[in-house]
């Protein structure tokens, strides 16, 4: 039967094929997503506006790691403190790291302490899919998804069996072993095993250090999952996944390093019968961090953070048009300052329950989509959300949507409770941040091409800042407060062709981040992002160029504010099919060597992005 234009319409727009050299509809209408509603379902029944990338996509641009992909996403800002072991700020919508929720194989990983969530160091090796969801998404996940949702999957969700092992070196000594085993164990159950061990001796990350001191990092993960089909309609599902880093970077006044201790464990169960689908899960996380001098003169200053989720999912379908999902959160999280921090939080606990519930209807040509949400917390009370979306076909070719939606981000351990000092101290009063966005778009499906084209803007208010508490008196300790909005306007633009055996995807952003209370353009976000993909693919021979461009940048939020020069890199991956089992890979990132700054520094000065660098690697496959 043939698929309606508004089926095939919503998935071009909301979720391009973004290196696909197969541009059917009928394919891209068939893929499975999760991070919409929580639950399986094909891309061309939400109205959420998303990306997703698959496994052999990220191969084709010879991706690192998930920040490789993210940064050449409609949407996504990029900003990088030296190596991919050192801090990353993911900028989703003009939004800040901490106003965008992380899932990693449907788990949490955002820090209570800090915020943001670290994934710089997850391998590309190890992802088998990653889906963005740009626009707020509070009234299904809770707390935090003010810019959207990236969802990271390592399980695999195919029975092919695959046994892969995987070898790369290169420049500044990096080097990378990974192993990945994929298969049936049983005629019920089915399995999945990565471990990668990777390191460099880095380089100088910043214009405030000696030109010959280098900022190295090493790294080893492990993921493991195992899914069981207990009954035709009972399966069962563990997986799990552990980091050990160690990454040096620059302090305030001298090297320091870090080391990481990080694992999540994850346990469900699901139960479908016909219409019906109910699944719990249980999950635990916990992340280690302690700092020091690079040199080991001092004793390691320990933040232990933990968290223990339990959810409750549910989805029916009364009829083949109507699907209604209702759920339950809930999670306590932990902080604990160690070591040779002198002094713990005031608070070291707190929980939140959620409960949530959403509503899908498709009437041809028109779906409509509805989804609310309550937080109960402990630490700042009740926080409701909601949200609400339409599309509808314009003409044959092409479809209108718009929505709406409201969020919310959570103050932090640091925020709320950081311990009082000469220096600083928390706030334990603080309101979360909340935030209202609205979005209008129109996308085109043609045989010749596909394009989408997306405006946006969201209100935040109650912005979390920490300042002196007597802006007066320079001696004055700072503590966090709400006092600031920011307000995004954006549009972004997606348009996929062909030229040839050449495959391109275009992407631009145009947007303008600002600080209501000042005027002043928000820290580090550009108000211009283009990005081109092209690859082509002849025989056993495959290619492709990556262009991103950045924008100019500033470095504070302060109104009087210095600006960072936009920058050009091109990154060229080339890869080559041997033998059925054997592949060759060769990359060369930053073809033309440019010079670019990409964040201000502690010391008054820049971090600098890495020198044309050089890499090659092997697969093979048992």
């Amino acid at each position: 039967m043939k698929k309606s234009i508004l089926a095939t319409a919503i998935v071009s727009l909301y979720a391009p094929a973004l290196f696909a050299q197969d541009t059917d509809a009928t394919k891209v209408d068939e893929t499975i997503v999760v991070t919409a509603n929580r639950f399986e379902q094909t891309q061309s029944s939400t109205l959420a506006t998303m990306s997703v990338i698959d496994r052999s996509q990220i191969e084709a641009i010879q991706a690192d790691t998930a920040l490789d992909v993210l940064q050449t996403l409609p949407g996504v800002e990029i900003v990088k403190q030296g190596t991919k072991g050192n801090t990353a700020s993911i900028f989703l919508r003009g939004t800040s790291t901490a106003q965008t929720l992380v899932l990693v194989d449907g788990v949490k990983v955002n820090s209570p302490a800090a915020g943001g969530a670290t994934i710089g160091l997850i391998p590309a090796f190890a992802i088998e899919k990653i889906e963005v969801i740009r626009g707020p998404r509070a009234s299904i996940y809770g707390a935090d998804a003010v810019g959207g949702v990236i969802s990271i999957t390592t399980v695999p969700s195919s029975g092919e069996s695959v046994h892969e092992l995987s070898l790369t070196g290169g420049s500044d000594y990096y080097n990378s072993e990974g192993f990945r085993s994929v298969g049936e164990l049983s005629d019920k159950t089915q399995g999945s095993f990565v471990v990668n061990n990777e390191g460099s001796k880095g380089y100088n990350i910043s214009t405030s250090v000696p030109e010959d001191e280098n900022y190295g990092y090493d790294s080893q993960v492990l993921f493991g999952s195992l899914s069981h089909n207990i009954t035709k309609n009972w399966v069962a599902s563990f997986n799990g996944y552990k980091q050990s880093s160690s990454n040096e970077f620059q302090g305030f006044t001298s090297k320091d390093e870090t080391e990481q201790d990080f694992y999540t464990v994850a346990g469900k169960i699901d139960y479908s019968k016909d219409s019906f689908q109910t699944n719990v899960q249980i999950s635990q996380t916990n992340d280690e961090l302690a700092t020091r001098d690079a040199a080991k003169t001092n004793p390691q200053a320990i933040l232990t953070a933990k968290r223990t989720t339990v959810s409750w999912l549910n989805s029916y379908s009364p009829t083949s048009n109507v699907t209604l999902n209702a759920g339950v959160d809930y999670y306590q999280e932990n902080a604990e300052r160690g070591g040779s921090n002198t002094t713990n939080y005031e608070e070291t606990k707190r929980h939140n329950t959620g409960v949530f519930a959403t509503s899908l209807v498709q009437i041809n040509p028109v779906i409509l989509e509805l989804s609310i949400r309550n937080d109960d917390d402990s630490s700042y009370g009740n926080n409701t959300t909601w949200g609400v979306a339409a599309g509808v076909n314009v003409t044959d070719s092409m479809i209108l949507s718009a929505s709406h939606g409201t969020a919310f981000r959570a103050p932090t351990f640091n925020d709320l409770y950081w311990p009082s000092s000469p220096f600083d101290q928390g706030n334990p009063d603080l309101k979360p941040e909340t935030s209202a966005s609205s979005e209008v778009s129109l996308q085109g499906f043609h045989t010749f091409a596909s394009w989408s084209i997306s405006a946006y803007q969201t209100e935040i208010e109650d912005l979390i800042e920490w300042a002196p508490i007597d802006p007066n008196d320079p001696m004055s300790k700072w503590t966090p407060s709400n006092v600031s909005e920011a307000e995004i306007k954006g549009i972004e633009l997606a348009v996929e062709f062909d030229t040839g055996i050449v495959h391109h995807t275009v992407s631009a952003d145009w947007k303008d981040p600002k600080n209501k209370t000042n005027g002043a353009q928000l820290m580090n976000r550009a108000k211009q992002n283009y990005s081109w993909i092209g690859s082509l693919q002849w025989e056993d021979f495959q290619s492709s160029l990556v262009a991103n461009y950045v924008g100019e940048r500033p470095n504070s939020s302060t109104a009087s504010q210095n600006m960072m020069d936009a920058y050009f890199t091109v990154d060229l991956a080339l890869k080559y099919d041997m033998t059925e089992n054997l592949t060759t890979r060769f990359k060369v990132s930053n073809l033309f060597d440019e010079d670019y700054e990409t964040s201000a520094d502690q010391s008054g000065g820049y971090f600098i992005g890495p020198e044309r660098s050089y890499y090659a690697g092997i697969d093979y496959r048992f």
